[in-house]
């Protein structure tokens, strides 16, 4: 079976932890996500496992995975990931155009990236959904970029084969529209999550 690719970044770029501690392994459970600018709050889809242990070889805090597998060996997983802004970093297109030279210069010259739609999620953010294809292993992905104030969250979904990323994709849905910042006001005119995937 082929490595699972996880996009590359900078370590230093990235400021994630988990400010709830679970066991290792969480049936559709949830979890907030805080760093010194930013908390959040997202949860697992039906049927699949929140894991906080199994991806932080790969500087992954939180990663998911369908009930009766695992991290290493599931043909499609879900991982969340936050990067701070810098100078040359503000934006999600800056975002994206990074994550392609990185994979690019890690052996996958071939990989592009395709904007395809827009997610709205628990809190009403706009979550911007790319799918990546063409890397060296054969991998597709999907992967959802929220703008927070001095951060971007973003989602992905990492399948093995074709088959495996469209079954996965509702899940991918399930776990982007479950998004929340716990950093903004508490409204009550929130638009309601789109493609009928809600968030709660």
């Amino acid at each position: 079976m082929h490595p699972r690719l996880v996009h590359l970044f900078t370590p230093s770029l990235f400021a994630f932890s988990l400010t709830t501690v679970f066991s290792e392994q969480i049936l559709e459970g949830f979890s907030v996500v805080r760093g010194k600018d930013f908390a959040f709050e997202i949860k697992a889809p039906r049927r699949w496992v929140l894991d906080n242990e199994a991806g932080k070889e790969q500087g992954l805090n939180l990663v998911f995975y369908p009930t009766g597998t695992d991290w290493g060996t599931s043909k499609a997983v879900i991982y969340v990931r936050v990067r701070s802004n810098v100078p040359t970093l503000r934006n999600i297109e800056d975002q994206v155009d990074d994550t392609l030279r990185n994979l690019r210069s890690s052996g996958s010259p071939n990989v592009t990236a395709k904007y395809v739609r827009t997610l709205t999620t628990q809190d009403a953010s706009k979550a911007k959904i790319y799918y990546f294809a063409g890397d060296q292993f054969g991998n597709f992905e999907a992967t959802a970029y929220i703008q927070a104030k001095d951060s971007i969250h973003f989602v992905t979904l990492s399948a093995r084969d074709q088959e495996s990323f469209q079954h996965a994709l509702p899940a991918f849905d399930s776990v982007v529209t479950s998004y929340e910042d716990l950093t903004k006001p508490a409204t009550n005119d929130r638009e309601p999550p789109q493609n009928g995937f809600p968030g709660a």
